[in-house]
Parts: C-alpha cells; structure tokens; sequence
C-alpha cells in the first residue's frame, strides 16, 4: 500500500511510475467496462479514457482511510460509462460474441462462477444470460452489480468508488438481484432454470 501510494504520488511528473500503475490496474478496469458494454472494442476505448483522466488529474487525489488509489480509478471509470451511456439513445445489447476468448478469464467472471460445478458451455450461457439480463436492470444498479460480482469490489470500496453510503448500496443490491430473478423467471422456461439459480446464489453471497 505505501508502494502504491509512492507511485500515485510520482506518477503526475514521473511516466515510468504511472505506467506502473497503468499496469496494475489496466486488465481489472477493462474487465469492469467489458462487463458494462459487452464489446471489447468500447471497453478499450472508455479504458484507455479512464487513464487518460486519472493521470491528467492525478494532482487532485489525496490518499484517506477507506478511499484508495483503486476506488479512486474505478469512480473515474464509473463516470466514463455513464457519460457513454448518456450520449447514446439506446443501450447496446450484451452478447459477449465479439471477443468470446475473454469469457474464459477468471477475472471477468461474475464471484458465484469460482463455486458453480456446472461444465464450461453451461457456465458460459448462464453468464451470457446473466448479463443480458442485466441490461434490463438501471444503471445504477448494473454499476453496483458489476462492481460487486464481476469486479470482485467489497461493500467498502463499492462504497468509496460511488460515494453511496454501505447501506444504502446493500438494498441496492438486494433490490437488483431480486428484480434479477423475476426477469429469469420470465425468461423461457428452459434457459431460465440455470441462470435462476445463479442468481439465488449471488443473492445469498451478497454481504459477504
């Protein structure tokens, strides 16, 4: 940690030291916009903004308890997905077809993935699925669920990256993954089994 903070604080003047930080955070916050977009393509793009906004304001991050240089990263890539969002009339579909070999990563998995026995075809349409649904879900909600269980984030440090207060972000949570399992529900009956019971499990890790 005081590592970090020692790059953040010579990354404004020194390239090598936030090409560090550019290193260590680069696959976490495309894995964060791939997840938000579900193409490959924008999530370079929105990432490659996200950096480029982070070192031009580098100056006017101040390191304090409970906010981390991460936190701090990640709010800047909330506000590049939401102004992208903004801009458009309607939200892209989430397919996930456009760079299919990112679907095996680990870290661009949702958290439930790691403990689900399934075999790896079922495992990839539930979360196809699962993120599609997703979509129907506001943005707000898509954030905090994407933080959560495809970015691997704790209460504290979604808590950090948005400004919301931890309470307030665990009824989001638990209002999004409910509305989560009414749209499964809804769905046909024989691709929803699966995908339900995912999001049973996400729902019962969810404070966690």
């Amino acid at each position: 940690m005081v590592m970090e903070e020692q790059l953040v604080a010579h990354g404004q003047s020194d390239p090598e030291a936030f090409g560090r930080l550019y290193d260590t955070y680069y696959q976490p916050v495309f894995g964060f916009m791939y997840n938000r977009t579900g193409n490959s393509e924008l999530a370079k793009d929105l990432t490659s903004e996200t950096f480029f906004q982070a070192l031009k304001n580098l100056h006017r991050y101040k390191p304090r308890k409970g906010a981390s240089f991460k936190s701090w990263l990640f709010s800047i890539a909330v506000a590049q997905v939401g102004n992208y969002y903004r801009s458009r009339s309607k939200y892209l579909e989430i397919t996930c077809d456009e760079a299919p070999e990112l679907i095996g990563r680990d870290d661009f998995r949702p958290d439930i993935a790691y403990r689900m026995g399934e075999d790896a075809m079922e495992l990839k349409e539930q979360i196809v699925l699962l993120r599609q649904m997703m979509t129907k879900l506001n943005q707000r909600q898509q954030t905090i669920l994407t933080l959560r269980f495809f970015s691997h984030m704790s209460v504290p440090e979604i808590s950090a990256t948005i400004g919301m207060k931890e309470g307030t972000i665990k009824s989001h949570i638990h209002r999004a993954l409910k509305k989560l399992q009414t749209l499964m529900v809804e769905e046909e009956p024989l691709k929803i089994q699966p995908a339900t019971q995912t999001t049973k499990k996400l729902y019962a890790s969810q404070t966690s």
